[in-house]
């Protein structure tokens, strides 16, 4: 039979030819190449590179070939070219990979090189996930990653998958899948290894028979060439013979076997024992097991392939033939074969998961478990998590119930810890539940307290905050039980944190109230500092705002007098909490600066971290937009920040952007604190940045979306029912939505707030509900009740340092005082607003503030200024901003626009770049749009097309 070409891959060879060219000219990186088993995958990398004139490096993964294979066979011939390189398992990943890049890259300098990883569907995830990170480092280097791996043999989570996304993401997915041959592809297969044109029977019996795969082509015509199972007819075609069948029944299987059955006959010993060894087999195995000369018989004989950068190993010439020889030994001496290799490896110290893959196969799992447990450690050993994860999975997969009850626990905390450390968080909970229970049913509940936390841990990586809840109060009542007391006032002080940042304040006061009670029964000082100026901060939320500051007060004075400095430091911040609940913004952030300057005395940066960022919105909320605005710029600016702080950062720098008026440079910062936020269970940060996105879509014009997102915001209050960071939003809403007539949601958010009043009778929670009852009374058509309301939210404010709600209600006292006909008390009022809106750069309320005046019939420039009358124009457009947005639309150039105006077109030019940033447009094309959306220009239809 003649020798088989390659057949219906042009395709796929030419972009392998360009891949080498691309390397060769110094632009490598990584080319997988997948397909079904026998889709010819390797017998296409070998054609192409017959004719490379570089370097060519070759590995092979297996079951049972370590952690990092097939990198580990490359690494050896590259060592011998480049010099030393580091073993797996002797460094990090990290400096692997560092090692592995270097190595690469000094071959490839020497000599244009490819490297050829074979079978990565067997390799592990410790190998695999490297394979990105190399792709990128070789993408400016003469060498070439070439990697094989069939791809019906990948399950769902495979690492192979995982570099796939990977690689797409970061654009340099390069992959040739081998589809299966067409019947005509069949065809000119069959006449070039038969040496004769096939007839239409022959081609659909074989292609049939093998789905297209070349593979079972080639070994289906090889047993028909053997047994004499095709005829050359009078056409001088080729035909089977007349009433034969093809001598394969169900499968290619019989076709290997018909093909090895000589070889089968003079060494059946050898032909079962490498077939139970595996693709790649283990010479000096072999002839231990088998006499050695029929050892020599598989090599001559070509079932197998010694691999000659892998002395004494050698591998079938296609995973197919193992398997179907596999297939064919009796179940029984299938068994019997694997119980001598796994003795004989064992006594040969082979890898752990090697031999104990042999006794799960010789069903023998009493002495795989021990095994595989001991290659988890190794794996552990050498960072290869995921790989080490597995294998404790799956000896615990054979743990029959009721054998060694605390081995098997111990297995299932060690697969736990490997689950959390390769990012494996909703199993890793799962089983650390498991071990919870179990140990609280053998009364071991110091144990399960420990294994309650780490559930707790993985939820909150998780998102799962009622999860994690619910496990930190698990884990604080077992070690409370075990009369650990110390552990359990530190977990219920991080519980109660939890719950406050949750706005779940009762639970959170109970939780800290339990903290001091355990901390003082294990005679812990700092712990019952820490608890106490948590009840203080928890209580001042809660409306107690001079209870709460006393409270916070004496847990600070007990840190500072055991001179604690971490403890006083985190004490410091809940008193400013406490402050800044009681709405004393002024003392709050006099504290956390405090506690920012103890932390840095002390080098507690975690903690000045936190207290630095949550300066922010104490200054905010204070008036002093442009401190917290530095803040969140200093914050985002530092690559150590932590997401949740940044996003703290994003969310108030956000909302304070929008509150100015630029929605541009809002809008992303506020959706990420948004979905943090809502996900992470922090109301203040969800709050803040839902109020923001609801101000945004204002601006837009977007009326439905303003709409629903505020009454998205009023379910999230109603269901917290918090007192603090959600009343300026409530007052903006209760405003927002009177002003539109939406008398419905303007009694919905008066319910939220008087809801929150009755657990919270602050006065600022009050003058929120006064501002509420207000904006109902003025849609009643009362104005006289509407101004006694507004007048007593201002009241409330009295002494309390908040501009911006201040300026609201002054603003919506003016509106009603007009109403009532007290026209000069109205402008008094609405002027003062105006002026704090001024200093706070709040650009649309100076624009609700200054129409508000206009409505009542002053001049504007005159009581005002010439800034205060220009906010009323169209979109905050000068006059003549506004006449070059006309002609603009009308699709004129700068040019053609400076010429109509009498002006430079450098002057044009910066009108234009004002236009499109009041606007809030990217191009002059759609600020044609939103003019004639916002009915700034003279005519109704579309603009014209705008030249750019």
């Amino acid at each position: 039979m003649m020798r088989s070409p390659l057949v219906g891959r042009a395709a796929e060879r030419a972009g392998l030819l360009d891949a080498l060219a691309r390397c060769r000219s110094g632009r490598g990186g990584l080319v997988l190449v997948s397909g079904d088993a026998g889709a010819g995958k390797s017998r296409l990398v070998a054609e192409v590179l017959d004719g490379w004139d570089g370097r060519v490096l070759r590995g092979a993964a297996a079951p049972g070939a370590g952690a990092y294979a097939p990198l580990p066979d490359v690494l050896r011939a590259v060592s011998d070219g480049v010099g030393e390189v580091p073993r797996y398992g002797e460094v990090e990943q990290s400096a692997l990979f560092d090692a592995v890049r270097r190595a690469f890259r000094d071959s490839g300098r020497e000599r244009p090189t490819v490297v050829v990883l074979e079978d990565l569907h067997w390799a592990g995830a410790a190998a695999v996930d490297l394979l990105p990170p190399l792709a990128e480092a070789m993408a400016c280097e003469p060498l070439l990653l070439l990697g094989t791996y069939r791809g019906e043999e990948l399950p769902r989570a495979h690492p192979v998958r995982r570099m796939r996304t990977a690689l797409r993401r970061g654009g340099r997915f390069v992959e040739f899948a081998l589809r299966p041959l067409t019947a005509g592809q069949t065809g000119e297969l069959l006449a070039a290894l038969l040496g004769g044109p096939p007839s239409p029977r022959l081609v659909a019996a074989v292609h049939g028979r093998a789905e297209g795969l070349p593979f079972y082509v080639e070994e289906l015509t090889a047993a028909l060439a053997e047994t004499g199972g095709v005829r050359r007819g009078r056409d001088g075609g080729l035909d089977l013979v007349r009433d034969a069948e093809l001598p394969v029944p169900e499968s290619v299987l019989d076709a290997v076997l018909v093909r090895t059955a000589g070889l089968r006959q003079r060494c059946p010993a050898a032909v079962e024992f490498a077939a139970v060894l595996g693709v790649r087999v283990d010479l000096l195995a072999l002839a231990a097991l088998v006499e050695p000369q029929d050892a020599d018989r598989l090599l001559d004989g070509g079932l197998l392939a010694e691999r000659e950068q892998e002395p004494g190993w050698a591998e079938f010439r296609h995973a197919l033939v193992r398997d179907a020889l596999y297939r064919s030994i009796p179940w029984a001496r299938r068994r019997r074969h694997h119980h001598l290799v796994a003795e004989h490896l064992a006594a040969r110290g082979a890898p752990p998961e090697a031999v104990a893959e042999h006794w799960i196969a010789a069903h023998e799992h009493e002495r795989a478990r021990p095994l595989l447990l001991a290659a988890a450690e190794r794996h552990c050993g050498v960072h290869a998590y995921r790989d080490a994860a597995a294998l404790a999975r799956r000896a615990l997969a054979l743990w029959p119930e009721g054998t060694d009850p605390e081995g098997r626990l111990t297995a299932q905390e060690h697969l736990a810890e490997c689950a959390e450390l390769c990012g494996q968080l909703e199993p890793a909970m799962s089983v650390w539940a498991d071990v919870a229970r179990i140990r609280r049913s053998r009364g071991e509940l110091g144990r399960a307290a420990s294994a309650h936390r780490r559930g707790a841990n993985a939820a909150g990586l998780l998102g799962d905050c009622s999860r994690a809840v619910a496990e930190r109060g698990s884990a604080a009542d077992a070690y409370a039980a075990a009369g650990l007391r110390a552990e359990a006032a530190a977990e219920r002080l991080t519980l109660a944190d939890q719950l406050k940042s949750a706005a779940r304040l009762t639970e959170g006061l109970d939780q800290a109230v339990a903290a001091a009670e355990d901390a003082e029964a294990a005679d812990r000082t700092d712990l019952k500092a820490r608890a106490l100026a948590m009840q203080g901060s928890l209580r001042s939320a809660l409306g107690d705002g001079a209870r709460g500051v006393a409270l916070a007060r004496s847990g600070l004075e007990l840190a500072l007098s055991a001179r604690l400095p971490e403890a006083a430091g985190e004490a410091y911040y809940e008193l400013g909490e406490a402050f800044g609940y009681a709405a004393d913004y002024a003392a709050a952030a006099d504290a956390i600066d405090s506690a920012i300057e103890l932390c840095r005395a002390h080098g507690v940066t975690e903690l000045g971290r936190v207290c630095f960022t949550c300066l922010s919105p104490v200054v905010r909320l204070m008036g002093d937009w442009d401190r917290s605005l530095a803040i969140c710029g200093e914050v985002l600016a530092d690559a150590h920040t932590p997401d949740i702080l940044r996003r703290v950062a994003e969310e108030e720098s956000g909302l304070i952007t929008v509150l100015r008026g630029d929605r541009r440079h809002a809008r992303g910062p506020l959706r990420r604190s948004a979905d943090f936020g809502r996900v992470n269970e922090v109301f203040g940060m969800e709050v803040g940045a839902t109020w923001g996105l609801a101000m945004v879509a204002a601006l837009d014009g977007d009326e439905d979306a303003a709409l629903r997102t505020v009454s998205a915001m009023l379910e999230r209050c109603r269901l917290k029912g918090e007192g603090h960071y959600a009343l300026p939003a409530l007052r903006w809403a209760a405003t927002f939505l009177a002003e539109r007539g939406d008398q419905d949601g303007t009694a919905r958010c008066h319910r939220v707030l008087a809801t929150a009043a009755t657990h919270n009778s602050a006065p600022k929670v009050l003058s929120a509900l006064a501002h509420a009852n207000g904006e109902l009374a003025l849609a009643a058509g009362d104005p006289t009740r509407a101004s006694a309301h507004f007048g007593r939210s201002l009241d409330l404010l009295r002494g309390i340092s908040a501009p911006y709600e201040r300026a609201l209600s002054q603003l919506r006292r003016g509106t009603a005082l007009a109403g009532e006909g007290d026209r000069d008390a109205a402008v008094a009022v609405v002027t003062s607003a105006y002026r704090t809106a001024r200093r706070l750069g709040a650009r649309p309320l100076i624009r609700g503030c200054a129409a508000t005046l206009a409505g009542l019939g002053e001049r504007i420039d005159e009581r005002l200024g010439r800034l205060a009358a220009r906010s009323l124009e169209p979109a905050g457009l000068t006059r003549r901003e506004l006449e070059v947005l006309h002609l603009l639309a009308d699709g004129r150039t700068n040019r053609e626009i400076a010429r109509e105006l009498f002006v430079s077109t450098r002057t044009v030019d910066m009108h234009v770049r004002h236009v499109l940033d009041k606007l809030d447009c990217p191009s002059r094309a759609a600020a044609a749009r939103r003019a004639v959306e916002l009915g700034l220009t003279g005519v109704r239809q579309e603009p014209r097309k705008v030249r750019q």
